[in-house]
């Protein structure tokens, strides 16, 4: 997520803006700042000069450049700006994003992420791209944006650089659909030094592996992100700050590590220098849209983050003029925009989960935050492919250094949550920094990494077990950080089930114990509340008053239980810890009222049912008989109907004594089944008079 700059005045939180690289001037100069004018080792290719202007309509859509790779060539680099026209209004502010693919097959309209080379959005005005590998880490430390002759530069990946067609694409991040467009220039050198091949990239891919065969509950941090963004801090240093212990490190047993739009790290974290005894890294993508951001983690496939329109410029089309300089009647539509559900399933296919970051940061205020606020509709969006929602990113309590008051973007994201598990999906709640600078930053709503945390219950501290974990929704988070009390939640039925946080459970009762410890203790002092919720409202609490607090409660009512863990501070209350709820269904029902019809040879048997679903009544002798439940606790009547054999038993005795068995089926959950002796009464026979 971008930073954002948020200007306290007394107790009211005015937004102001996001921290975003300064606009180019108006007349849109490439860029000489971070070594952009460095030419060292560019011979043997060519430069091409390529501007051009987007319209409004052209805002949150993609735009592919081709441009042309000859034979023998080792680097790229890549220049551009933007820039508002001359005369604009001073709050028009484009923004243009930067990404390169390689070579396409012929005959393919559209570069898609097989060809992908990279994505640095706005981050960086120059870039280069070689078969060698990144610079060293003190000279990415010296200038983590700058361009560095012969080295590929952080966000894309090196390789060979075949010849063919390529194409930068400029992805609009923003431009006023009310304003003047933007204007653009793009200088595309290639070179045969060799100085771009001397130490040619050789990957250390990522393996997954285990950092601890025992099953258990791991904390860790759903989303941070590293050097393939260049101007974050390294991975290393991420790494350090996330897994180092208590109190000087943050404590964590994992982390799951997050670019916008690339993988790279994949291809260096086998190295030894990212292993930590007992740690575990797992690496994603932070699928980086303009309309809201998700992780893809785990996964062995990509999933493209251009869910909007993608065109491509095709120089002198449609009447247009042969002449690098693009106009709006050679851009051509190459292909349409797409739904986030599209993306998810291929990640899950891949076998990773799917993560929907920060849903509500900035909704209302979409200018502070471009695309930081989920926008897209329940229906784009198919929440059953959706494994993980951030109901915390970033600081919890604002502001991030001293907090005097819960993040109003966490309070929102947990309405959203709890709406979206009212809705019927079962989704797991996770909590995550999104720390950029290692801890470094010290803006009002900035988060250090592990902080917040999410605490999963894995079979083992591994990548599949933790993927497996969240899948489940074994989680809890923990908003504060590592250092929050413990809490573990257990829930069983009287029938021998048993459940934890994200599974699902029916019995005729669920008794829910809940253990907290540490609060007694904790590194934030304060009154600690234990609350018990239905179906997103309290319904008990209890205040915790020992290091070791036990708590339980038996219910009957189906609906999803979890709890909240809240601390005072002064007249504020702060959230320390929430879960992912245990889904009851229960089977309960009880037997009501009885009444046998003596004329028809029928009963009916009444029966109070806790839960929606059917309820099926049989015995000897008698036809099925089966019966909707609508709706919470219900009395229905079963119908009792003899068979033909039973009615003569009737006629000939008067009556019979049958067993029945009522078996109640809950939606979506185990039938329970109760036996009831019940008498049905025949018609009464006249006696015959005796002759004498």
């Amino acid at each position: 997520m971008r930073r954002i700059r948020f200007a306290l005045t007394g107790a009211a939180m005015i937004c102001a803006a996001v921290i975003l690289p300064a606009a180019a001037s108006a007349d849109c100069s490439l860029t000489t700042g971070n070594n952009g004018g460095d030419t060292d080792y560019l011979s043997g290719g060519t430069t091409r000069t390529i501007s051009g202007h987007f319209a409004p309509a052209m805002n949150g859509k993609f735009i592919q450049i081709p441009f042309e790779v000859g034979t023998g060539i080792k680097g790229i680099k890549i220049r551009y700006c933007f820039a508002k026209p001359s005369g604009a209004d001073s709050d028009d502010s484009p923004t243009l994003d930067l990404g390169v693919y390689g070579a396409k097959p012929a005959g393919q309209d559209e570069w898609t992420q097989a060809e992908r080379r990279g994505w640095s959005g706005s981050a960086l005005r120059t870039i280069g791209i070689g078969e060698n590998g990144y610079s060293d880490p003190a000279t990415y430390q010296a200038g983590r944006k700058n361009y560095v002759p012969g080295r590929t530069t952080r966000a894309y990946r090196p390789g060979p650089i075949n010849p063919g067609q390529w194409a930068v694409e400029f992805g609009a991040g923003w431009i006023d659909p009310d304003g003047a467009g933007v204007d653009w220039k793009l200088e595309i050198t290639t070179s045969t030094d060799s100085h771009w091949s001397d130490d040619p990239f050789v990957p250390d891919p990522y393996t997954p592996y285990v950092a601890n065969p025992n099953p258990g509950w791991y904390t860790g941090d759903m989303h941070v992100h590293g050097e393939m963004e260049p101007g974050n801090a390294t991975m290393r240093q991420t790494m350090d700050l996330g897994f180092g212990a208590l109190p000087t490190g943050n404590g964590l047993d994992f982390m799951t590590l997050v670019d916008h739009n690339n993988d790279n790290s994949r291809g260096l974290l086998g190295d030894g220098q990212y292993r930590y005894p007992g740690k575990l890294v797992i690496p994603g993508v932070e699928v980086t849209t303009y309309n809201g951001h998700w992780n893809a983690t785990g996964s062995g496939n990509f999933a493209d983050f251009r869910f909007s329109d993608v065109y491509r410029w095709d120089d002198g089309s449609n009447g247009g003029t042969t002449d690098d300089v693009q106009t709006a009647s050679e851009l051509n539509l190459v292909r349409s925009a797409i739904e986030p559900a599209s993306q998810m399933q291929p990640i899950l296919d891949g076998g990773g989960f799917t993560q929907v970051n920060h849903p509500e940061t900035a909704k209302a205020l979409p200018a502070s935050c471009r695309g930081c606020a989920w926008t897209y509709t329940d229906n784009q969006t198919d929440w059953s492919k959706v494994s993980a929602l951030e109901i915390q990113n970033g600081a919890a309590g604002i502001p991030s250094t001293s907090p005097n008051s819960m993040n109003p973007f966490t309070l929102d994201a947990i309405t959203t949550y709890e709406r979206l598990l009212a809705d019927g999906f079962h989704i797991a709640a996770v909590g995550s920094s999104d720390d950029h600078q290692a801890g470094a930053n010290s803006g009002v709503f900035d988060g250090n990494v592990g902080r917040g945390a999410t605490v999963v219950h894995a079979t083992e501290l591994s990548t599949q077990a933790v993927i497996d974990a969240v899948k489940a929704g074994h989680t809890y988070v923990k908003l504060f950080g590592a250092d929050a009390p413990d809490v573990d939640l257990s829930a069983s039925t009287p029938e021998g089930g048993s459940a934890i946080p994200g599974d699902s459970i029916t019995g005729s009762g669920l008794n829910i114990s809940i253990n907290v410890k540490g609060a007694m203790s904790a590194v934030r002092s304060g009154t600690y509340t234990l609350k018990l919720i239905q179906d997103g409202i309290e319904i008990d609490s209890a205040q915790v008053t020992s290091d070791d607090f036990d708590y339980s409660k038996p219910v009957t009512e189906s609906g999803r239980y979890s709890f909240e863990l809240t601390r005072a501070q002064g007249s504020q209350t702060m959230i320390e810890a929430y879960s992912t709820p245990v889904w009851f269904t229960s089977s309960a029902f009880s037997f009501k009222g009885y009444k046998a019809n003596r004329k028809k040879m029928t009963a009916t048997l009444k029966v109070k049912v806790v839960s929606p679903g059917k309820v099926t009544l049989t015995g000897p002798g008698l036809n099925k008989t089966t019966t909707k439940v609508t709706k919470k606790n219900q009395t229905v009547t079963l119908k009792l109907r003899p068979k033909s054999s039973l009615k003569k038993k009737l006629k000939k005795k008067g009556a019979a004594k049958v067993k029945v068995k009522v078996t109640n089926q809950p939606t979506g959950g185990k039938a329970l089944s109760k036996s009831k002796t019940v008498k049905l009464l025949g018609k009464k026979t006249k006696k015959k008079k005796k002759r004498h």
